[in-house]
């Protein structure tokens, strides 16, 4: 019986660290040149950092990541 109960704090722990984490926006493709724009609210008025990636991969950040991106990615 303790061993459920605590199996299910657990996991309420484990939900709400998953809940609270910034969001992640989605992996850039090959040979493409992608920016993703990270905000502190959701009518993105607050730009809080940005992430830069380079068509061979590197990757370049100003800032932090914030819980609402944006995403955004053109060709090379």
């Amino acid at each position: 019986m303790i061993r459920r109960a605590s199996l299910a704090v657990l996991l309420a722990l484990g939900t709400l660290t998953v809940i609270g984490s910034p969001a992640h926006a989605r992996a850039c493709r090959i040979d493409f040149h992608c920016e993703t724009y990270y905000y502190s609210d959701s009518d993105h008025t607050t730009l809080v950092g940005i992430k830069y990636e380079n068509c061979v991969g590197d990757e370049s950040w100003v800032g932090r990541r914030g819980s609402y991106p944006e995403f955004f990615e053109t060709p090379c």
